[in-house]
């Protein structure tokens, strides 16, 4: 039955909830929703940038390497009491305990271990003290909140206490605001945005961890930071000053937070502070650098703290034309002096520049979790689903995570920083046919797209077009209760499960979709977010990343191609036969890049080649993988034999670690060649590299987490062998090495890790590509000299 009938077919068996009387369609009908779905468009648009800020020359390397060398200084400068206050300061002073919390807060977001020394004691020493500021008691509330437990809590209910009564009340010039010190009365007879911002955040920190605050303090709030916005979208340090980068950037944390509080459960009376945060954007897309814009210099670290704050709240990769995560880590690891601090600038001291710019790296650098795909009209109904997906699951696994905005025509790179593409929409979308491309290269490069539909059955004839196009070769198939995502085997049992639809091939699932809106629940996730649906999403999440550590954001699956002159050629014959045998073509070019730049080596690879076609007697080396149990027709045996008799060798793995796939395999060698297979013993070339040209030692092969057990501990890959007249005629991997070529992570993978599985296939396509008699020397222990040029480049084996 065609994908479109089965979609359409299960849509329908939906029972939406009785709806009471007279009310608005459906979200989104509503005048003043309306009103705000442009500037929302406008909002979180993160354009590609026209010039190529991606292409900053940083890498996770460096950036690990800066934030390792930033902690060991930090850590250097405690004194011995345990805290970082400056000699001779004054306890009674309102900014005492304020550098103390700054670099407790800046070591927990590094990772530090709050219940290790000596961070522990820095933190019983922070909890202890007296404060009297607002900077000092909005940082201390901020870390305290990071710590898992109940150690602080009560601490931390008093600064939260202290932080409400600060604020100035309501009716007066100051509401919403903060000064150096508390209210007299809900009085102030003086504020500035750059107090007030760290006392929001203070507060915030403290609902992020669960105690109560007033939904009236958020409007104060937001309310506050819209009053005082400038004409041109930014703000100044007080009143209407003139727009400064540190300031505005402040602006726009405060409205996200107020958004994320005030209107997580009613997004439509949003229209106002949306529209702020459009004029915010604008400013900052206008004005980006990454020292500050129209402030002073020496805040510029201070700045690019509150750069990374609005860059993880609104999902933007881009300011402007600016990728802003990699022009402030340009920056910054410039800056870096080499003992691991940042010198300081006016009146910040080289601790303070310090602790902000390891923030902004370490909450720049976390993995991406979702992409969010901008493309409909509608694309944006559920306000903040992606960020509070994001928040409820950094909480419960204690993760940073970041998620962002993309767009198709965005680079692939931006897409595939992310595990997950998900899209939600109610309306009718048009995807172009490049459109429909890039989604299908997104899949089949690894990732997984996860599609939710609103009640409109207009994104439901969307979701059927969009299947039939991009995978007509696959099949849509429901996911009952016993999937992972559901039984509780990747992480949450889904006690009331959505009808789920998916598309797989045969390893991994290649798109998800979901007919339940289970996004509002995520937009929700800071109020009452429907348990379920929350942890549905964790589950995805999980299950593209298999349950293991995910990777930085600056980790690419991509392999570039450096400039290289090319040695040697090696073509290889990709077998087709009856079943699933197409699997992953796309890590092919992975491999194809990898060899490219380790050997200059050039692979040509031709898919679709039959055992029993004359194609076939152009190559010497063939590769065959599959996810079930097949078998050959007699002319594929007759041919399969004569490409093995005239000097071919044939590559071969159990895609998935198929044990099916494997005793086929082995039944269809030994009954069409009369031999039997053999393990490689440690010490054959294959595995060691020794005496192989282009080969190396694969000791220390890494195996996926579903893999472990079998390997046993064993040092090197467990690879087999069918020998005839001296040489190996086949070679194959029991595990899993053509999923594992896409790089990415695969639930429940019986494989190598990437880069093992990359040098496995390095060293069997080196032997592979090998003249009869050059494998004859090898086997004997002899030499086999390999000037450049000449030996891999032997297109056939005759």
């Amino acid at each position: 039955m065609p994908n479109h009938v089965i979609l359409s077919a299960l849509v329908k068996l939906r029972k939406p909830a009785p709806r009471p009387t007279p009310r608005p369609r459906r979200l989104g009908r509503s005048h003043a929703w309306h009103l705000a779905v442009p500037a929302l468009l406008a909002l979180l648009m993160g354009r590609p940038p026209t010039g190529r800020a991606a292409d900053l020359p940083i890498s996770e390397a460096a950036v690990e390497d800066a934030i390792r060398r930033a902690v060991t200084w930090i850590e250097g400068q405690r004194r011995p009491e345990g805290h970082w206050e400056p000699p001779n300061s004054n306890p009674d002073d309102r900014n005492w305990g304020g550098t103390t919390a700054l670099a407790v807060l800046s070591l927990l977001y590094a990772g530090g271990k709050a219940q290790e020394e000596p961070l522990a004691s820095s933190l019983n020493w922070l909890a202890s003290q007296t404060l009297r500021g607002t900077y000092a008691y909005g940082l201390r509330a901020h870390a305290l909140a990071l710590v898992p437990g109940r150690t602080y809590r009560p601490q931390l209910q008093r600064d939260l206490e202290w932080l409400l009564n600060a604020v100035g009340a309501a009716g007066t010039e100051a509401a919403g605001a903060y000064d150096y010190e508390a209210a007299k009365a809900g009085r102030l007879d003086r504020w500035d945005h750059s107090n007030s911002q760290y006392a929001v955040l203070g507060v915030w920190a403290a609902a992020d961890a669960g105690l109560p605050v007033p939904t009236s303090y958020w409007e104060l709030v937001g309310d506050h930071w819209l009053t005082w916005q400038n004409p041109d979208g930014g703000w100044g340090y007080q009143h209407h000053e003139a727009s400064t980068g540190s300031m505005t950037v402040a602006g726009l944390a405060a409205l996200y937070l107020s958004l994320d509080q005030r209107y997580a459960d009613r997004p439509r009376e949003a229209t106002t502070l949306v529209a702020g945060l459009e004029r915010g954007l604008d400013w900052l897309a206008r004005e980006y650098g990454p020292r500050n814009p129209r402030g002073a210099d020496y805040w510029h670290y201070y700045y690019l703290y509150g750069v990374e704050r609005v860059g993880r709240a609104s999902g933007r990769k881009h300011f402007g034309t600016h990728d802003w995560f990699r022009a402030g880590t340009a920056q910054l690891l410039e800056d870096q002096d080499p003992t691991g601090f940042w010198k300081g600038t006016g009146l910040a001291a080289p601790l303070h520049n310090t602790a902000w710019a390891l923030m902004f790296l370490c909450h720049g650098q976390a993995p991406m979790m979702f992409n969010k795909l901008e493309h409909g009209a509608d694309w944006d109904q559920r306000l903040r689903d992606a960020a509070g997906l994001t928040r409820f699951v950094g909480h419960t696994f204690e993760r940073l995570l970041n998620w962002q905005i993309v767009r198709l025509d965005s680079p692939l790179e931006d897409l595939l920083e992310a595990p997950v593409l998900y899209f939600r929409g109610e309306s009718r979308w048009e995807f172009s046919d490049a459109d429909v491309d890039k989604l299908r290269d997104y899949a089949l490069r690894g990732g997984l797209i996860f599609a939710v539909a609103g009640k409109d059955e207009g994104f439901h004839k969307t979701l059927e077009d969009l299947v039939r196009r991009a995978f007509p070769d696959l099949p849509l198939r429901p996911i009952g209760r016993e999937h992972p995502l559901l039984n509780g085997e990747v992480h949450f049992t889904i006690e009331n499960p959505p009808l789920l639809l998916g598309i797989d091939n045969g390893v991994r699932l290649l798109m998800l979709i979901c007919p339940r809106d289970v996004a509002e629940a995520w937009s929700r996730a800071a109020t009452h977010g429907q348990r379920d649906d929350l942890r549905l999403g964790a589950n995805v999440y999980l299950y593209a990343t298999d349950k293991t550590t995910p990777r930085s954001r600056l980790q690419t699956l991509l392999i570039t191609r450096r400039p290289t002159v090319i040695q040697r050629t090696v073509r290889v014959a990709r077998i087709r036969y009856h079943g699933r045998w197409d699997i992953e073509p796309a890590g092919w070019s992975r491999l194809e890049a990898y060899l490219h730049n380790e050997t200059a080596t050039q692979v040509l690879v031709s898919s679709g080649v039959t055992f029993d076609s004359e194609e076939l007697r152009s190559y010497s080396i063939a590769h065959i993988t599959g996810v079930g149990a097949f078998d050959l027709t007699p002319a594929e045996r007759r041919g399969l034999r004569g490409f093995l008799d005239g000097g071919g060798t044939l590559l071969a793995d159990a895609a998935g670690g198929s044990a099916e796939f494997t005793r086929s395999l082995e039944a269809v060698i030994e009954e069409t060649m009369r031999i039997a297979p053999q393990s490689l013993p440690p010490d054959s070339f294959l595995l060691t590299g020794r005496g192989l040209p282009g080969a190396v030692d694969l000791a220390g092969t890494e195996y996926r987490r579903a893999a472990r057990a079998a390997a046993g501990g064993a040092p090197y890959p467990r690879l087999m062998a069918f020998t005839a007249n001296g040489r190996h005629v086949v070679l194959y991997s029991p595990l899993d090495l053509s999923v594992g070529l896409l790089g990415t992570r695969v639930y429940n993978l019986r494989g190598y890790e990437p880069d093992s599985g990359l040098r496995i296939l390095r060293n069997l396509l080196a032997y592979a590509a090998l003249t009869t008699a050059e494998k004859g020397r090898l086997h004997r222990g002899e030499p086999v000299e390999s000037p450049a040029g000449s030996v891999l480049d032997r297109l056939r084996v005759r």
